[in-house]
């Protein structure tokens, strides 16, 4: 597991240095205020992350009641982390306002979520989604829609008593959904040197470098294939047998240059 923590300008000016010696694995930094505008230490904490090696991803928390609003918050995100030459960077939708999402219902919500995930995603960056375990269980929108999709799950269970960064979440409060989870945000009240007063502490269950999508190459392409045969005539028997099984594919003609 890696231990990580989430932070905003509600931190105020950080120490990044300390956070560095405690052996902080990941940092989440808030993106975009609801004015649109950057976090207020979104470039000093990126730049310091930069300069002590802490693998940054970033979190929007939205209040997006129609698709075009979402869409909109969606390429404020991306405008700032085009602004400051991030690549392939990990962003976290973030779904907990009880005001503005709740009361949309399932179905609206569900397309408000899929219009910012399709901008985020056609410029290249990475998608997740960030709810408190509440929202999961309220099925606030339709997690099925987002099969695949790293989920980060917020559950705070001892309350609002300070856990130090050293201190290790109780795995039996891990929060319970029937889907893997990449992340857990085990307290607000997360203690660490380099900050003063409370943060948030997480865990990720993977490595979060695998949270950087990578970028395309210019020209090239990569291809899947569920069959190698080497004659047309066995193509065309695996292509039938394929779609006997529901499995639609098609038969490519491949020429191979020395």
């Amino acid at each position: 597991m890696w231990k990580g923590i989430d932070v905003s300008d509600n931190q105020g000016v950080i120490d990044w240095e300390q956070v560095a010696t405690a052996k902080v694995s990941f940092a989440i930094l808030r993106s975009v205020r609801r004015s649109g505008k950057a976090d207020h230490q979104f470039a000093t904490n990126l730049e310091s992350c930069r300069k002590h090696n802490i693998p940054v991803s970033v979190y929007k928390y939205t209040y997006a009641a129609t698709q075009d609003a979402a869409r909109q918050e969606a390429q404020q995100v991306v405008a700032l982390l085009q602004s400051r030459g991030l690549t392939g960077t990990m962003v976290w939708w973030d779904v907990e306002d009880k005001d503005v999402l709740r009361p949309l219902g399932a179905v609206k919500l569900t397309c408000c979520i899929r219009a910012a995930q399709e901008v985020i995603t056609a410029a290249g960056y990475g998608f997740g989604l960030y709810v408190g375990l509440y929202v999961y269980k309220e099925r606030w929108f339709d997690f099925n829609a987002f099969a695949g999709i790293r989920l980060w799950v917020a559950r705070y269970y001892r309350g609002y008593r300070t856990m130090t960064f050293d201190d290790g979440p109780d795995q039996s409060y891990k929060p319970s959904v029937n889907q893997d989870i990449t992340a857990w945000q085990y307290t607000s009240c997360g203690e660490i040197a380099g900050i003063k007063g409370d943060v948030d502490l997480n865990i990720s269950y993977e490595d979060p470098a695998a949270w950087t999508q990578h970028v395309a190459e210019s020209g090239v392409i990569y291809t899947v294939s569920v069959a190698d045969v080497w004659t047309k005539e066995l193509a065309e028997i695996a292509r039938q047998q394929f779609a006997a099984r529901g499995i639609v594919g098609a038969v490519h003609k491949v020429i191979i240059l020395e």
